[in-house]
């Protein structure tokens, strides 16, 4: 398995986890459509959209994938209430997790 589809996957199961109660339809659309652009974003170090295509692992060409994530940005029904906002605030705590247990271990070795 690539470390794209690994990462998008892993990405794409966190959000359905944290989504209150099962998504369906076109949430769910929504939401993979969603953890395609964040693992685009992470994989390619880049927030422009054909860089972001060529780090989404799906059968479609790049420039498919630019025209379906421009189209999903474009949409006026994609609420930032409902599809960014509950995700960044758990990603942000997570990271805060991360940064202070790191910030001990970084303690820990300049006390020794």
């Amino acid at each position: 398995m690539s470390d794209n589809l690994r990462r998008y996957r892993a990405i794409r199961d966190a959000f359905t986890q944290w989504y209150p109660g099962q998504p369906t339809g076109t949430v769910a659309r929504h939401l993979t459509t969603l953890a395609a652009l964040i693992s685009g974003i992470v994989g390619s170090k880049s927030t422009q959209l054909p860089s972001i295509a060529t780090k989404i692992p799906d059968s479609a060409k790049p420039e498919s994938r630019v025209k379906r994530l421009t189209r999903w940005l474009d949409n006026a029904r994609i609420l930032e209430e409902v599809y960014f906002l509950p995700y960044a605030d758990i990603l942000l705590t997570q990271l805060a997790r991360i940064i202070h247990k790191k910030a001990q271990t970084s303690c820990k070795y300049l006390i020794e």
